[in-house]
This record gives structure tokens, C-alpha cells and sequence, in this order.
């Protein structure tokens, strides 16, 4: 199954769960409550993650090699 057509029947069932979870969700347990915002968040972490992959670079990294940041001085007369 391609992860397009996985996000859009994840997106349609969740809204399915945001009703019930409107109307009936008190019924729950606090573990369940607890997994649901769990598996929640590591989604959210993980599109938050994929998101800024996509986005295009600034300019100042784009000029520095990957894995070479500049020195930051730090101490007196700029020693480090």
C-alpha cells in the first residue's frame, strides 16, 4: 500500500474518531487516553521531522559544508 492512500484513510478515520471521541470518549480509560495521545505525538514528530527535510535550506548552510559549523568564541579575546 503506498503511504499516500494511508494518510488519506488515517485522515478519514481519525475524523471518524474526533466524533466519537466528541460523544463517547469519556467512556475511555486513561490508558487509552494515554496510548491515543501517544501515538499522537509520534506522528506529529515524525511529519514535523519529514516537514523539515522538505524545506528548502537557509543560505548560511547551504555555504557550509554538512558536519563543519564555524567555532563560536567564547572567553576573553575571543578564545574558545
Amino acid at each position: 500500500m503506498n503511504i499516500q492512500r494511508s494518510v488519506s484513510r488515517f485522515v478519514a478515520q481519525s475524523n471518524d474518531i474526533f466524533h466519537q471521541l466528541r460523544s463517547k470518549g469519556e467512556i475511555l480509560s486513561d490508558v487509552d487516553l494515554v496510548t491515543l495521545r501517544e501515538q499522537l505525538y509520534i506522528l506529529d514528530t515524525e511529519a514535523d521531522h519529514l516537514q523539515n527535510l522538505k524545506q528548502p535550506r537557509s543560505e548560511m548552510s547551504r555555504l557550509i559544508p554538512a558536519g563543519r559549523l564555524p567555532k563560536v568564541r567564547t572567553g576573553r579575546h575571543g578564545q574558545s
